[in-house]
């Protein structure tokens, strides 16, 4: 029998994109799978689709924004409450192939050292990669753009969160998205743990999705600053926090992080660039304690690979 796969799409007022991901989910040729659709405080009218045309969507509300790790874990543990085998975490703003799951959950059964798998991404209209795909793997994409002869998985650093399946094993053993990052590198910390435990990470060419990209980031200029604040505070915390470090290394690509965005900021001066790095500095002394903790608590994972 196939294993189940719970898929959790994290919402904040994707109503945009919701019914496109949902019909697309329809057509998911995996026979045995759910989806939890977990709801972080939306104040648009999604709650209001998903219940009146896609009955066959569980739904979890959030009584807050809780940011893309805690949201997600809310879902991850009602899905291994429920017995899944496998947890999709999928954005809302993607549309899914056919088969996209069942090659991901194949490729899992097949290799039992792998924990964590994704999915390539394609642009949201169009038929060439977007710009996750381009950044994170210039060196593959000859090979991804002919699936039918590149390898059946790829071994990778990383998969992005958008369409990234866990192992429930995996999540007994290196635990859920660390609540640290409220959104931005919760999944290639994820990843790292996963790497450092002894597992695989694995890209797997035959599994298509099409993803839009920023989402409801791009909302306004308000949104676009904020991505820009929770985006460079996760990249210091993972910086400062890598357990296959020392702690004196780490703070020193901290430090050379730091210096990187100030020059960025003196090249292309915007005081509101630079009040918030400075905000961030503060925040992190404030919660250094916490990234020193996290730090250890990985380490001990490490150790027991």
């Amino acid at each position: 029998m196939q294993k189940l796969a719970y898929v959790v799409i994290l919402n904040f007022n994707g109503r945009a994109w919701l019914q496109a991901c949902l019909e697309s989910l329809r057509g998911t040729a995996y026979d045995n799978y759910k989806i939890l659709l977990v709801d972080n405080a939306s104040h648009d009218d999604s709650l209001t689709l998903v219940r009146g045309h896609f009955p066959e969507v569980e739904v979890l509300v959030n009584e807050s924004n809780l940011g893309f790790s805690e949201g997600n874990n809310r879902g991850i543990d009602r899905a291994l409450a429920a017995g899944a085998e496998y947890v999709v975490l999928l954005n809302p703003d993607t549309i899914v192939e056919p088969d996209w799951l069942d090659r991901l959950i194949n490729i899992g059964e097949r290799v039992p050292s792998i924990g964590i798998l994704g999915a390539v991404q394609m642009n949201y209209e169009g038929t060439d990669f977007n710009s996750w795909t381009k950044t994170a793997f210039p060196e593959l994409l000859e090979e991804l753009r002919d699936p039918a002869n590149a390898r059946s998985w790829i071994p990778v650093e990383w998969v992005e969160g958008a369409c990234l399946a866990i192992k429930r094993g995996a999540i007994e053993k290196i635990g859920m998205l660390d609540p640290i990052y409220f959104a931005f590198y919760e999944e290639i910390d994820l990843c790292r743990r996963a790497l450092c435990a002894g597992y695989t990470v694995a890209l797997v060419p035959g599994s298509r999705i099409r993803h839009y990209r920023g989402g409801m980031w791009q909302a306004d200029a308000a949104r676009s600053r904020e991505r820009d604040y929770r985006c460079d505070r996760s990249q210091f915390i993972f910086n400062l926090t890598d357990p296959r470090r020392t702690l004196t290394v780490n703070l020193a690509s901290y430090a050379r992080t730091l210096m990187t965005k100030m020059n960025d900021i003196r090249k292309n001066f915007r005081l509101v660039r630079l009040w918030d790095l400075i905000r961030i500095q503060f925040d992190l002394i404030i919660n250094f304690a916490d990234c020193l903790q996290k730090w250890r608590n990985d380490k001990k994972v490490k150790s027991r690979k």
